[in-house]
């Protein structure tokens, strides 16, 4: 009897065997090359990874071995074209970068030509005395070299001196002065300001001229040697309602929240009887130049020191200088304002709503202005009330407070 024959049409009954020797003859080279060209290409890979261009990938690659390798290990350095031109200290080059970045307006030569001698011989014995790298690179925002070979000298700590450098105007080559300053006042912001801009605080010293660039501060301190841009005119000033203005008066504008404080004060007045009034506010450059040279002319230039502020350093050309009045000034009952109850009203209660008086008896010396007890000067509550508190004048709460405007010199 015949076997009869198994038939298996499925189509998986006949695989092809696989020739690895056949695959193997064509994946080796492959792989091969593949090995080869990452080795001797493993440097450009990773400049590649890193964000660096093909020519700057060729230009780093010039460097021997070492070199690349400092590269690579760092972070990517966005002007790595510049520092490759400008030094061959390749170990520098990410403190190239940071030092940029710190002082964007340097060019990159000049860079190198500053940091470069800091880095071989100051930095290191700044590390020796205990700096940190964090220390090191927050003293590098404004130190230069001739900076750091004082500090190295004098044997100043960066505790000794973080104090006094977060002060605006901070210098080091006058720690030595801050010290001294520090003895008498135990305040670091007067410490530095007070030697830095010793006209602020003493109307006897030289005042050397300096331009206000935020003048619309309410706390901007406005004096012979700190000045308002001529072109300055504060852009909210409000013409108040007349019945609040004096006959005479003919510069009736404030600001409007000096305005708003202004009301807050006389509405409070009225209810114990007080009836106070605006005799003079804002005033421009050219009106106070006039103002200025009316009174050297009749009086002679030490008299109109003395009495009138310099064109620039007049709190009137803020908008938040008032020089008030009374109604009973206003309709002849009483000759001056500093003579009335309106006025003592005033330099009790006047730090409520915001204001000053500014140039009180006795605060010459500092202010420079003689005794004016009409004018009353708009800082806003919290500082008034600071100063009313300390009895101190604007000059002395800016030095003890640090609160000096933006300067350009």
């Amino acid at each position: 009897m015949r076997r009869k024959r198994n038939y298996n049409y499925s189509p998986y009954s006949r695989r092809r065997r696989i020739r690895w020797d056949n695959v193997l003859k064509v994946v080796i080279p492959v792989v091969v090359v593949l090995v080869l060209v990452i080795t001797f290409n493993f440097s450009r890979i990773r400049l590649a990874m890193k964000g660096y261009s093909w020519s700057q990938q060729s230009a780093v690659l010039k460097l021997t071995s070492d070199k690349v390798k400092i590269v690579i290990d760092d972070d990517y350095l966005d002007h790595i074209d510049s520092w490759l031109k400008h030094s061959k200290d390749v170990k520098y080059y990410a403190d190239f970068e940071q030092y940029q970045s710190l002082h964007k307006k340097m060019k990159a030569a000049d860079v190198v030509d500053t940091l470069s001698p800091m880095l071989d011989d100051q930095i290191p014995a700044l590390k020796k005395n205990g700096y940190t790298e964090k220390q090191i690179w927050t003293i590098l925002k404004t130190a230069d070299s001739d900076d750091l070979d004082y500090i190295l000298e004098k044997g100043y700590s960066y505790n000794t001196m973080k104090n006094y450098m977060a002060v605006s105007g901070f210098k080091f080559k006058d720690m030595d002065k801050y010290e001294e300053a520090y003895k008498s006042s135990k305040n670091y912001n007067y410490a530095v300001l007070s030697t830095s801009y010793p006209f602020i605080g003493d109307s006897t010293k030289e005042a050397t001229r300096h331009t206000i660039t935020d003048p619309a501060r309410y706390t901007t301190l406005v004096k012979k040697g700190l000045y308002l841009p001529s072109s300055y005119k504060p852009s909210d000033l409000v013409t108040p309602d007349k019945k609040y203005i004096t006959k005479k008066c003919d510069h009736p504008k404030l600001r409007k929240d000096a305005y708003k404080a202004f009301l807050a004060m006389r509405k409070a007045g009225e209810k114990e009887g007080y009836y106070i009034m605006i005799n003079s506010g804002y005033r421009s450059y050219d009106e106070q130049s006039e103002i200025y040279k009316e009174y050297k002319q009749k009086w002679g230039e030490l008299y109109a020191i003395q009495h009138v502020a310099l064109p620039g350093a007049s709190e009137h050309q803020t908008g938040l200088g008032i020089d008030m009045s009374s109604e009973s000034v206003d309709e002849g009952k009483r000759l001056v304002f500093g003579d009335t109850s309106e006025y003592k009203w005033a330099c009790k209660n006047a730090h409520k709503y915001g204001f000053v008086l500014r140039f009180a008896d006795g605060t010459s010396n500092i202010t420079g202005i003689t005794q004016e007890p009409w004018h009353f000067r708009y800082v806003g509550k919290k500082a008034a009330k600071i100063m009313y508190e300390n009895n101190w004048t604007l000059e002395e709460y800016c030095l003890y407070t640090g609160d000096l405007p933006a300067l350009k010199s």
